[in-house]
């Protein structure tokens, strides 16, 4: 791989430069795949008995998360993806994945209002750990407390409120979702009915904070419970007028934050004022955001035309990186590794010709999707 300055990630400066490289593998989901996440590089590098450059998590519509090893051959340049372990156990489909820093966990938030805890064992195989139950609706948003290790717990959000469990124990540790009304925010009239009064659709983590983004097109930042009480509203950002917010990360060490709006806007907030200081329109919907790279201003977004872009929060307002898979399907998530080397992407089923799946689905026979990595 070409290495850039300290200051860009990699795949920022090949991408623009060389031309990134891609490398696909088929048919990892019965259904759309929602979510996926890159481990922690320092707890995960040998399972299995053999050395894996990458762990890569994904989950999805046919209720289960999946673990995915990547490797990569330093002579050719050649990166490849093996199939490892599953996480079965959800009676609904998956929306969310988080893995801890060193701890060789991951978490899975699901449609059927349950949040599950699973460790990766050095077989390649998903243990089952905790199940954490409670929540009022589907699980959209997982953090991991504690610097990401889990010490100080594991946060998540379901309809309007957020929750702080004990890992070790498996138990509530406290929950907040008390608010008042924003009369000047207003709500699509296309928006659930149920959707309406804030619903959480994500959950990003950093610099002691929580930041959800809503139905109801606000941006809501709670207090991760280290320097003021678990839940408490910091602040509130209508920054995506009549629009559901459907991602949210941190990039700069928290110092920015991306939030993702379905209507195909990008809002980049300075934190340390509260105040929006860039706005990035796109020709269609757009579904996820990563920061790319650990610490890095630099973050990728994905949406319904299955193209990859990256740019800089606080930069020229330019794509510096487009990546596009050959046949691309619309995309609802996109993560990085810790370097920024690599970004990993999917979304809707890869449509097929043969009729698979109908025993298993009765009449509903989804399109299995596709895992794309570019590097």
């Amino acid at each position: 791989m070409t290495t850039g300055d300290a200051s860009t990630p990699r795949v920022i400066v090949q991408g623009a430069v060389e031309g990134a490289k891609h490398v696909s593998l088929s048919n990892i989901c019965h259904g759309r795949t929602f979510d996926c996440a890159f481990a922690p590089r320092e707890r995960w590098e040998s399972v299995r008995g053999a050395h894996f450059d990458e762990i890569l998590v994904t989950c999805g519509e046919d209720g289960a998360g999946r673990v995915f090893g990547v490797r990569a051959d330093d002579n050719d340049g050649i990166v490849t993806l093996e199939r490892m372990g599953a996480a079965r156990g959800h009676t609904e489909e998956v929306v969310r994945v988080s893995c801890a820093r060193a701890s060789g966990r991951f978490a899975t938030g699901s449609a059927d209002g349950t949040c599950a805890l699973w460790s990766l064992e050095a077989t390649g195989e998903v243990k089952a750990e905790t199940r954490f139950e409670g929540h009022p609706g589907e699980v959209y948003g997982i953090a991991w407390l504690g610097e990401g290790t889990g010490a100080d717990g594991l946060a998540t959000c379901s309809e309007t409120e957020v929750f702080r469990w004990d890992v070790e124990r498996g138990t509530l540790v406290e929950k907040a979702g008390e608010r008042e009304a924003m009369d000047s925010v207003s709500e699509s009239a296309a928006t659930p009915e149920r959707w309406r009064p804030g619903y959480l659709f994500s959950m990003a983590h950093g610099g002691g904070m929580l930041a959800c983004g809503c139905s109801d097109g606000v941006v809501r930042i709670y207090s991760d419970g280290k320097s003021s009480r678990f839940g408490a509203l910091v602040v509130e950002l209508p920054v995506h007028p009549n629009a559901i917010v459907g991602s949210t990360c941190f990039v700069g060490d928290g110092v920015g934050l991306i939030s993702v709006g379905l209507d195909g806007t990008v809002v980049i907030t300075d934190t340390r004022m509260w105040r929006t200081v860039r706005r990035v329109t796109s020709d269609s919907q757009l579904t996820s955001a990563c920061e790319v790279g650990s610490g890095s201003e630099w973050f990728a977004m994905v949406g319904r035309s299955g193209i990859v872009r990256t740019l800089s929060a606080f930069g020229d307002s330019n794509p510096k990186c487009t990546l596009e898979a050959k046949d691309p399907v619309p995309l609802y998530c996109v993560a990085s590794n810790e370097r920024g080397t690599m970004l990993a992407c999917a979304g809707a089923g890869v449509p097929s010709k043969t009729l698979a799946l109908a025993s298993a689905f009765a009449t509903k026979r989804p399109d299995p999707s596709r895992l794309d990595l570019f590097y």
